[in-house]
């Protein structure tokens, strides 16, 4: 878990699918590990870090319905199954299983917070605002991640200047982190010098940055916000790639 609550990168979550495998390989009844391996590889079908997309997809797919069979009111196989659905397209029935393990888990801060990732790129940002206000109350001492989902809420609810704070207090956390968000940010509100000197030091950051790349990280309902997204980072001087 320590290894998962670091940073959202392949040197983080590798350790951590290798320690669940390990404690799978140990107890292959458990739904939670099931569930919790089925995350990994949605973030690898996101991210591209070992497989495929269609082939990680298919890991968390399996993953997720092994964790439901075994235990079919568990809210770990809900919300892995939610990031599943967001990945395919299927946004209605993300938020569907999205709400299903809040529902099932509603003093889980990791649960709520996800739920509103999901909620957040499906169209109901104001909706994903509560829960991760509630997941930040639940566990206030949470790992920077939580606050760029945070900003995401937030930017997507139209409250920018909140959205802003966050992005730059999830970069303060984890260095190198936000700042594509946080350039798209002060795009939209007005900021065009403060975007482009978070662009350059995204680039810094991030060498490899490309709006290419970044793209292929979106899960997002909304295809008109996603172009005035791409857009932003273009006019802040980003690589198309």
């Amino acid at each position: 878990m320590s290894h998962y609550r670091g940073p959202v990168t392949k040197e983080s979550m590798g350790p951590a699918r290798l320690y669940w495998e390990k404690a799978l390989a140990l107890d292959p009844t458990s739904a939670a590990l099931n569930a919790m391996l089925g995350f990994i590889y949605c973030l690898d079908a996101r991210f591209g870090w070992w497989d495929d997309r269609e082939t990680a997809l298919g890991k968390a797919c399996t993953y997720a319905d092994k964790a439901l069979e075994l235990e079919p009111a568990n809210a770990d196989a809900y919300r892995t199954s939610s990031v599943v659905l967001l990945a395919q397209g299927r946004y209605d029935e993300a938020v569907v299983d999205a709400k299903r393990s809040v529902e099932l888990a509603p003093g889980s801060a990791d649960v709520a917070e996800l739920a509103s990732f999901v909620l957040a790129s499906s169209g109901f940002p104001e909706d994903a605002v509560i829960l991760i206000e509630k997941a930040m109350a639940l566990s206030p001492n949470y790992p920077p991640a939580y606050l760029g989902i945070f900003g995401n809420a937030y930017r997507l609810s139209g409250r920018i200047v909140e959205a802003i704070a966050a992005f730059k207090a999830y970069n303060a956390g984890h260095p190198g982190f936000g700042l594509a968000d946080l350039v798209i940010s002060y795009q939209e509100n007005g900021q065009a010098d403060e975007a482009k000197q978070s662009a350059e030091r995204l680039l810094a950051a991030r060498r490899n940055f490309t709006i290419a790349s970044w793209l292929k990280a979106q899960f997002r309902r909304d295809t008109a916000r996603l172009d005035a997204d791409i857009a932003a980072l273009r006019v802040a001087g980003l690589p198309i790639g």
